[in-house]
């Protein structure tokens, strides 16, 4: 059976250099005895020892070799003897050595009719490519994580299609797509003075899938100076990846911002937002929107920005139906990248299971000139989080997909532009709507912008045009904000007084004079 090469780009091997830093988790040899099956309460029973445990960071050597790896190099290691691979399982999982900016050994071990199983580790199961094998790995060095393969693109072949490396990250693709937008188990601290804490996963759980199975479940510990946790991931692959996340996680200190589901993606430029800095692609970005839906029925588009300083932006909502980075434009001719092939990158989306009650979705933009780096974080902030050593159980599904058009019931913006105007300061946005009941109206409706806009800012003029050969509403407007401060931009569509869109918003600055 041929299994695809799977190759880690340049980018996805740096964005995690900052979790790389907080030192190593220490080894775990013993495999406590459970009675019964294996399951979540067991990993919450173990999350709960780490919180009742002094916190632990011991370092384990990495040889040096393996170490001083440049992230092209590390991606040529490759597992070749996947585990499931000789029982023509639906699944099978290759593993990542220790290794670049990946030095943190994590212990992996499979669930086999509800029985833990130690996973045997041999160096003869990697492929090192064109390097030279080190003589100075050990014969127990370990994994740092995995991926899981399944017949996505080329039945009967494997591919794969979802990886956990780095902390608590993990990342999916569906049929056809590229990896982009990675998600995490849990954020603490992003973008603030006193620093990030990178939670990270320090022991998986495989399950061994039953022949004919279509979902495939994985069970992980987390672990850090200030958090414990148990995870539940069930994996389902396919034209678009569903993971269902169930999370039981304990405190061990307050933090500052507790971010549940967070996502993290890149938008280095794109449709006058970003600087450009001679690149001559049209567009460079993972994501072009986050996009948000409140409990009230409101929902919000947020066109993704690339600052020249640090900017974080806050959306209260109360029981929220969701929140994702969505990838607007699906044609090569929008980036024309050759090697990168961003149309192909997945739009993910939250969508919370139960009630999440208050809070805010939180979006942190950094400033980049670097495509291989992540600048992009979006998650929520529960309004009350837990005391220390109380359980804080919380769930949700995640979706990796292409196809936006059936995500957003409303009219919605597919596309925002940003210019400089005639006015000294002022800018031009330039909004296009279309979808839901907008799909359904003439050219000769009496759509109106309503446009608003705080901070002093000005609305200079406004005007709308409808096109007919793709059916759609372009808002146009020349705003000045004040100088020094930014202006928070909303608009939407209405018929007669009624909404007939959702809520484009924008956080504005002045032109340069």
């Amino acid at each position: 059976m041929k299994h695809e090469r799977a190759i880690l780009s340049t980018r996805h091997l740096r964005f995690l250099v900052q979790s790389a830093c907080l030192g190593l988790a220490f080894w775990v040899v013993a495999t406590p005895a459970f009675a019964g099956s294996f399951g979540f309460a067991q990993v919450e029973a173990k999350a709960k020892a780490l919180l009742e445990a002094p916190y632990q960071a011991q370092a384990l050597p990495v040889p040096a070799s393996l170490q001083k790896l440049t992230p092209e190099q590390y991606a040529q290691i490759q597992d070749v003897d996947p585990l499931w691979h000789k029982q023509g399982l639906p699944f099978e999982a290759q593993f990542y050595l220790p290794g670049s900016y990946f030095d943190r050994p994590v212990v992996i071990r499979s669930i086999v009719d509800g029985q833990v199983q130690p996973i045997p580790f041999s160096l003869r199961h990697f492929d090192f490519g064109d390097l030279e094998v080190p003589n100075d790995l050990p014969s127990d060095l370990g994994y740092a994580g995995f991926r899981l393969l399944y017949p996505l693109n080329t039945p009967p072949h494997h591919n794969e299609f979802i990886s956990f490396l780095g902390a608590s990250y993990f990342r999916a693709v569906g049929t056809g797509q590229i990896y982009g937008t990675s998600a995490r188990g849990l954020g603490i601290d992003t973008a603030l003075p006193s620093g990030e804490i990178f939670p990270y996963f320090k022991e998986f759980w495989l399950v061994q899938p039953q022949a004919g199975a279509t979902d495939s479940v994985v069970y992980a510990l987390l672990d850090s100076s200030v958090v414990t946790g148990a995870y539940r991931f069930t994996i389902h692959p396919g034209k678009a990846v569903t993971v269902q996340v169930e999370a039981t996680i304990y405190l061990r200190n307050p933090v500052q911002v507790l971010e549940i589901a967070p996502l993290t993606s890149m938008y280095w430029h794109g449709k006058g937002r970003g600087p450009v800095a001679g690149d001559w692609h049209p567009q460079q970005h993972d994501s072009s929107d986050l996009v948000m839906a409140n409990g009230d029925g409101e929902w919000i588009t947020r066109p993704l920005d690339n600052p020249l300083h640090i900017q974080a932006t806050t959306y209260a909502m109360d029981r929220p139906q969701g929140f994702g980075l969505i990838q607007q434009d699906r044609q090569f001719s929008a980036y024309e990248g050759l090697n990168t092939q961003y149309q192909l990158r997945p739009s993910v989306w939250v969508e919370p299971i139960g009630d999440w009650g208050k809070g805010h979705v939180k979006l942190v933009e950094l400033p980049t000139n670097n495509r291989d780096m992540d600048n992009i974080d979006a998650f929520w902030v529960p309004a009350q989080q837990p005391a220390p050593g109380e359980a804080f159980h919380f769930a949700y599904q995640l979706r990796f997909f292409l196809d936006n058009a059936d995500l957003i019931p409303n009219g919605h913006p597919v596309a925002t532009y940003l210019g400089d105007g005639k006015v000294p300061g002022s800018r031009t946005m330039v909004i296009d709507f279309a979808g839901g009941a907008l799909a359904q109206l003439p050219g000769s409706a009496p759509v109106d912008a309503i446009i608003s806009v705080d901070h002093g800012a000005k609305v200079l003029k406004q005007k709308i045009e409808w096109d007919g050969a793709r059916h759609f509403w372009r808002v146009i407007a020349d705003i000045l904000p004040v100088s020094g401060q930014p202006a928070n931009v909303r608009c939407y569509l209405a018929l007669k007084g009624q909404a007939m869109t959702d809520t484009w918003t924008y956080l504005l600055h002045a032109a340069k004079e």
